[in-house]
């Protein structure tokens, strides 16, 4: 600090952090998206620790076009939290969840084992305002997580870590002593957040038991892996998140594998007034599943039409890029109403009415 300020007690802030340090798209595999949204939960909560910084500005809200140096082969700046029409990557729950007026529930990950490689879980985190989630597996409650159980101690509401799939179902389920089934699920949990040949040295006191004292052979463990964590070759897993806060569910999330696309679109405003000049209007669009959940790697086209006094800024048809894209729309001079269509071959068409209420004069 000496080294910019010969006042060592005035407060400074943090002018910029992340952006090109580590550039997401919303379309990045999912640890990418999560480690992006982590390093944003990291700076904010080193920065809640130092007591003479008084505050500090993420690089960036939203994508941008930039220049050639800058830009990822396409002269767009993927340095946000935010996609360029203002539609959530992942690191925008970090932010959002530190307020209290609106609940907040997100999973980082789109619960299906295939994503990662070796079919191992991997990291996953909870971001939400809440006071804590119950999770359930196929109707069945697992475990609850609670907010203080997050490694971001600084922050109102830090990610919270989801590392136990198991719960007391095998104690509950399997002809186990409860030490016993205690030693099974920690290893198993082990086994599905860092694979079967990169276990931390920690959980080998564990594996010595389960093979020695209690004489499990490793198909055993497999079978139960695949019972209580993996489910291969079985029926469809749901998984329903639940956030609780002060007694009350005030948001659920519901994962389970995709069945259908479902298109949404959602203007900035619904009401166009020219003054001074047009007005313009954003339209934000999403491929979604039956449950409300981005389909990350939906990157098909749309075709977006407008009708009445509006006019689109930009091609009527373009692919979503991780799920998610837009359009906008501008005034044409008239009072009425606009209605913006936008089709996919894999999903219902969606209707949105803009009402222009009023015009330049001359």
């Amino acid at each position: 600090k000496k080294k910019v300020t010969s006042n060592k007690k005035k407060p400074y802030m943090v002018t910029e952090y992340n952006g090109h340090m580590f550039p997401t798209k919303a379309y990045d595999s999912e640890e990418h998206r999560l480690e992006h949204a982590l390093r944003h939960a990291r700076v904010l909560n080193d920065v809640a620790k130092e007591k003479d910084i008084c505050g500090s500005f993420g690089w960036c809200m939203a994508d941008y076009n930039t220049h050639k140096d800058f830009g990822s082969g396409d002269r767009i700046c993927y340095h946000g939290v935010l996609d360029m029409f203002r539609n959530k990557k992942m690191a925008a729950d970090v932010y959002a969840a530190q307020q209290e007026e609106i609940p907040v529930l997100s999973i980082s990950s789109t619960m299906d084992l295939g994503e990662h490689p070796g079919s191992n879980w991997g990291n996953a985190f909870i971001f939400t305002n809440a006071d804590s989630v119950h999770m359930y597996k196929n109707g069945v409650f697992v475990t609850s997580y609670k907010k203080e159980e997050t490694l971001y101690d600084q922050l109102a509401h830090g990610p919270i870590p989801i590392h136990d799939f198991i719960g007391e179902l095998i104690e509950k389920n399997e002809s186990m002593k409860p030490k016993q089934a205690k030693d099974v699920k920690n290893a198993l949990n082990a086994v599905a957040q860092y694979g079967v040949y990169n276990l931390p040295k920690s959980i080998y006191p564990t594996a010595i038991r389960l093979f020695v004292r209690y004489r499990m052979s490793f198909s055993q463990l497999l079978d139960l892996y695949s019972k209580y964590v993996g489910n291969w070759g079985d029926t469809s897993t749901e998984y329903r998140f639940d956030a609780v806060k002060n007694g009350q569910v005030i948001k659920s999330v519901v994962k389970r594998p995709m069945k259908k696309v479902r298109l949404e679109a959602v203007p900035s405003h619904t009401e166009l007034m020219e003054r001074s000049s047009y007005d313009v209007a954003a339209i934000r669009i999403r491929a979604v599943d039956e449950n409300g959940n981005v389909l990350p790697y939906y990157q098909e086209p749309v075709q977006i039409k407008a009708e009445g006094p509006g006019q689109l800024i930009g091609p009527d048809i373009v692919s979503l890029k991780g799920g998610m894209g837009g359009t906008y729309v501008k005034t044409l001079g008239e009072k009425g109403l606009i209605k913006i269509s936008i089709t996919s071959a894999q999903a219902e068409p969606v209707v949105i009415t803009l009402k222009v209420t009023e015009v330049c004069q001359g």
